[in-house]
């Protein structure tokens, strides 16, 4: 039987109810605790003053006695506490859910728990019905300190943000495991610009390309035995879909390579195919004359292949491998 939910006209809901409505009908995984938006609770620092100020800011505190609560703080500043003079120390600051306001509302206590100098010190435990915003790194005898924001960075797993018309998260390019997830979920990665959908066998899907990372030249032999020098820039992009590749290299001097060679390396962070997979891409022969068509190729092993018949100048690449069950 399909669920429904009915409200009684002229009645007043109170932010309890609310906030069991919004945990009941926001799918969040291991994600239990939400901002309203990626852009709330911003946090500043003064080095002259010694202040940390926190703007507004709305949240869902998951995992509380009776349920999700949805609660609010207005901008506050606060005030980072002397270094210690013999080691460092790291505080954390959080949003700390509170008792009711004169309203009826839920409000959050916005607060900078200091933490316990050591040489590797180790920020506060993060307060129960709570969620952490900043960690403050402060070096011992110094009367600067830095700011690191974690609010939905991935050093607390459990925290994520309203974005893009989903659950949102920056990871650094990371995911959460799929199988806490429900089958459809849509998690937003608003780091790479990526939807992410929960499939049927606890993997992550996205038709969306990420960011354009740069791979690394790598010089080259020719067929004579000549080192070739490899210049240009050539770009790498994936989805759950395939690869894309584009970009020129150049070759100096330009010679006849008449074998399969590296010109560029995958960078870090793009997915290896389990097969090699293979391409063509235009090239110019020699330094003015037209050209034809080489091999391309992304192998497994993470480079980028190429071999043509002709000698080169300049290869221009724009080229796409799609994945199968065959190579991903």
């Amino acid at each position: 039987m399909a669920g429904f939910a009915w409200f009684q006209d002229g009645s007043s809901y109170p932010a309890d109810d609310l906030a069991n409505w919004l945990s009941v009908m926001t799918p969040r995984g291991t994600l239990k605790h939400l901002f309203t938006s990626t852009s709330q609770f911003l946090a500043n620092s003064d080095q002259t003053t010694r202040t940390i100020a926190v703007g507004s800011g709305n949240a869902l505190i998951g995992g509380t006695p009776g349920g999700a609560t949805w609660a609010w703080s207005p901008a506050v500043t606060l005030s980072v506490p002397a270094a210690s003079t013999t080691n460092p120390r790291k505080d954390l600051i959080v949003a700390r859910l509170t008792t009711k306001t004169a309203d009826g509302s839920n409000g959050l206590a916005v607060e900078l728990i200091q933490g316990t100098p050591a040489a590797t010190p180790a920020a506060p435990t993060r307060p129960n019905n709570a969620v952490a915003l900043c960690v403050v790194d402060v070096p011992k005898s110094s009367t600067t300190f830095t700011l690191t924001v974690v609010r939905t960075t991935g050093q607390y797993a459990d925290q994520a943000a309203y974005a893009g018309g989903c659950v949102a998260i920056d990871w650094g390019g990371t995911l959460p495991a799929a199988s806490a997830f429900p089958v459809g979920f849509t998690l937003y990665d608003y780091g790479t610009n990526q939807r992410w959908v929960r499939r049927d066998n606890s993997t992550w899907f996205t038709a969306d390309p990420g960011p354009w990372k740069a791979c690394t030249p790598q010089n080259v032999q020719a067929k004579d035995g000549t080192n070739v020098t490899v210049t240009g820039a050539l770009y790498v992009r994936e989805s759950s879909n395939g690869w894309e590749l584009s970009g020129q290299l150049g070759f100096s001097p330009s010679k006849d390579l008449d074998t399969l060679t590296t010109p560029a390396l995958l960078p870090s962070g793009i997915t290896r195919p389990t097969q090699n997979t293979y391409g063509a891409s235009g090239q110019t022969y020699g330094t003015t004359s037209a050209g034809g068509v080489g091999r391309l190729a992304l192998m497994t092993n993470g480079t980028v292949e190429y071999g043509n018949d002709g000698n080169i100048a300049n290869l221009y690449i724009n080229e796409q491998f799609s994945k199968s069950p065959w190579n991903s």
